[in-house]
């Protein structure tokens, strides 16, 4: 049950820090909730400072020109740079087919808000910088960075939802600016889960293993991150590389390397529990012996989703009925619902969905593998089988839905959604015209070719679980039950590989 160094995936999470290094020895996670102990007697840094303090006393903050030059993170901000967190890409290593090549979120397609491309404006409000509108963005211009997202120690640091990647108005940046030192600038849960959460659109609506309740949850839900459990912030285990003394090396994160650059030190499971006979006793320790192609999180991540609810299902041929009143469903309290976007499903407690993986994904790239080739259409998943022998069984949330494409082209299409501009004076949710949204983005251009004729395409996506890790006396398996996962209907047997059940067919004799 080892599971695959550098492919344990959630969300990944920002260290994009400018500070001096002698600040940036991380700490474990013992006494400050989310952020780790205060080390102020530690010589490598981790307690709280007075220099942040001091200097944005006497000093307002003005921008991240105030965190640059005067000997302070020039260093640190070309660090930043070259990362792909801040590029939204990096060389593809982790993409079957497309090893090599440089791709990311910048050129990717997915079945929650499609692309970046026409939309960064408001995408960007989960980008590590200010201002991100299109593709005029400088992505070399250091003094672009929020370096506050990551490094604000109040909690109160947010980004507008339209801004491309500003802050609230109201935010106090002098006293975010003060407030960087503290706890040794180390990222707490906080910074962290605001992107990672909200990503698709609302809280837990597209991974949903990360959710705000993260921030300060309980054992029961997260037994790292519960504040009666571990306590552990993200970076933890989503940590930057860091040279012989524990300092800052650099400013990748461990974790997503199938959305960019595989950069950052990514913790495995065994880093921390190393010896299954002590780990697991009886009936459970023989499971564990006998399924050697299972990962950890299969067994300790029996469902996702159980404090906040996540959506499973998105039809965007539904939208634009601006007279179609939402129904709101009594379990997830959610709407099933709204004219900009389409319809959705939500769910609490989702099992997560079984497949081989060994770090290698399939990922529908803009202009380069976008054409329709069977239905559903296959925006994301690993690119394992059953016959790699360096493969695992994974969990993963299964999203379907729905998106537009064009029925000439046989393309899945990139529409734009947000904010009109001189050149595309179409979004979606401002004119509710798939054709003219359509039109913007050929214009925009997107590099996809655009017929005059669209329509929608099935589509589905896995996503990477390994968030809410459960108490262990609620994972599947426990006391050795083989019909937590054995009992009919609860595994699609034939994605893994199998035609049936194999231990109902060894049971039988039916052909596996």
């Amino acid at each position: 049950m080892e599971p695959i160094r550098n492919y344990l995936t959630r969300p990944v999470l920002v260290l994009i820090c400018l500070l001096l290094p002698v600040l940036l020895h991380a700490a474990k996670p013992e006494d400050t909730p989310g952020k780790g102990p205060d080390n102020s007697n530690d010589p490598g840094g981790g307690g709280d400072s007075p220099l942040h303090q001091e200097y944005f006393t006497a000093n307002p903050y003005t921008g991240t020109q105030s965190c640059l030059g005067s000997s302070c993170h020039d260093k640190e901000a070309e660090d930043v740079l070259a990362t792909g967190h801040w590029n939204w890409q990096g060389v593809s290593d982790n993409l079957a087919g497309l090893e090599g090549e440089v791709h990311g979120k910048r050129d990717m397609i997915n079945n929650f808000c499609v692309a970046v491309p026409t939309n960064e404006g408001r995408c960007a409000q989960c980008h590590i910088g200010y201002g991100y509108t299109d593709t005029s963005f400088d992505f070399s211009d250091a003094t672009k960075i929020d370096c506050l997202v990551c490094h604000d120690q109040t909690g109160t640091y947010i980004k507008g939802a339209t801004t491309a990647g500003l802050p609230e108005p109201a935010v106090d940046l002098n006293a975010v600016a003060r407030s960087v030192g503290d706890n040794g600038g180390v990222p707490g849960r906080i910074n962290c889960t605001f992107c990672h959460a909200n990503a698709g659109g609302g809280d837990n609506v597209k991974h949903g293993d990360i959710s705000m309740a993260l921030i300060d949850t309980t054992r029961e839900f997260d037994v790292h991150m519960g504040t009666d459990g571990g306590d552990m912030r993200c970076v933890d285990c989503h940590d930057v590389d860091r040279d012989e003394g524990g300092q800052v090396a650099s400013h990748g994160i461990g974790g997503m390397p199938y959305h960019s650059v595989d950069e950052g030190t990514m913790k495995a499971c065994s880093d921390c529990h190393q010896n299954n006979s002590q780990l697991h006793a009886g009936k459970v320790l023989q499971m564990v012996k006998t399924h050697d192609r299972l990962a950890c999180q299969v067994c300790h991540i029996p469902a996702i989703a159980r404090q906040v609810p996540t959506k499973t299902e998105w039809y965007w041929s539904d939208a634009g009925d601006l007279d179609r009143v939402p129904v709101i469903d009594p379990v997830t309290n959610r709407p099933d619902y709204d004219p900009k976007k389409g319809s959705f499903v939500w769910e609490y407690d989702v099992r997560p969905a079984l497949r081989f993986h060994n770090g290698k994904w399939k990922k529908t790239i803009i202009g380069v593998n976008d054409t329709i080739t069977q239905e559903p259409l296959d925006l994301g998943s690993p690119a394992a089988t059953r016959e790699d022998a360096d493969a695992m069984i994974y969990p993963f949330k299964l999203m379907t839905g729905n998106q537009v494409a064009d029925n000439v082209n046989n393309r899945v299409q990139v529409p734009h959604l947000f904010k009109a501009s001189t050149e595309m004076p179409n979004p979606y949710w401002g004119v509710y015209d798939w054709d003219l949204s359509l039109w913007d983005s050929f214009s925009y251009p997107t590099g996809q070719a655009y017929s005059g004729d669209f329509g929608f395409v099935a589509t589905e996506m896995l996503l990477a679980v390994n968030h809410e890790i459960a108490p262990a006396e609620v994972s599947l398996g426990t006391d050795g039950n083989c019909l937590d996962c054995h009992a009919e209907g609860l595994i699609d047997w034939p994605a893994l590989g199998w035609e049936n059940d194999p231990y109902e067919s060894k049971r039988s004799g039916k052909p596996q």
